[in-house]
């Protein structure tokens, strides 16, 4: 069995739809569902977003689930480097975890070389281009140019997200192997506008807060569309990707 992890549903609801014998998950407290897709069982898992969550979610999922063959951090990631672009697929090789309160980032582990292999060798026989190098997980959304590229310069990382780095260390672990597997939602020049006023320090929408900084802030629900856009076509990049991975 396939144990997948997701942050939110609109990021997998591509992929869920492709699902066959979809059901929901029967473990109490877990958002998801279980399916097969090609040779491959899935049980899908939403972790929620931000690093706090996510790990403590990741825990409760493999004391859940223990027959795992292999575990699979999905969802979307914002490029830190020239050249990505919506839609585009990461295979990550390492998984850095930002320090809290500096632009420094620890190591939590590498992919190993195999899984790398045979996900690449899956994708490549789909006709899926794809990039490798190494995910950041940032303990905030990373909201500006500046940001994304101070990110980039200390770290090396080709793309970051605020998950990754909790479930690659859960499972890393227990000895299970993990891949990061995801698609980019937004490029290295876009802003993201709103993101420290609208969300917690865990990542995490404020709904008052949000509501009134768009009443602020018009301008940003213009923005809205193109990121709904960017999403969709990341959401069937991942689709297309996990499918190539299940057959």
């Amino acid at each position: 069995m396939i144990l997948l992890f997701y942050a939110f549903a609109r990021e997998i609801a591509a992929f869920k739809r492709r699902v066959g014998n979809r059901a929901p998950l029967a473990q109490s407290g877990f958002h998801g569902f279980r399916g097969t897709l090609g040779n491959k069982a899935f049980a899908v898992v939403g972790h929620g977003v931000g690093l706090a969550t996510a790990r403590d979610n990741a825990r409760r999922a493999f004391d859940s689930f223990p027959d795992v063959e292999l575990v699979i951090g999905a969802g979307v990631v914002g490029a830190l480097t020239e050249g990505l672009k919506p839609g585009d697929l990461i295979l990550a090789d390492r998984i850095l975890a930002a320090r809290a309160g500096s632009d420094a980032a620890e190591h939590v582990m590498s992919v190993a070389d195999a899984h790398l292999r045979e996900i690449g060798r899956a994708m490549r026989a789909a006709d899926l281009e794809y990039s490798t190098g190494a995910n950041l997980t940032a303990d905030r959304v990373l909201a500006t140019v500046d940001q994304k590229r101070r990110a980039q310069a200390a770290t090396g990382a080709i793309a970051v997200d605020m998950e990754t780095a909790a479930i690659a260390a859960e499972a890393n672990a227990r000895g299970l192997p993990f891949v990061m597997l995801r698609a980019v939602l937004d490029e290295v020049h876009d802003e993201v506008p709103g993101a420290d006023a609208m969300s917690d320090e865990h990542g995490r929408v404020r709904p008052l807060a949000a509501t009134s900084y768009l009443v602020r802030n018009p301008a940003t629900i213009l923005k809205i569309p193109r990121l709904m856009r960017n999403l969709a076509r990341a959401g069937n990049s991942l689709a297309n990707a996990l499918e190539a991975v299940a057959y």
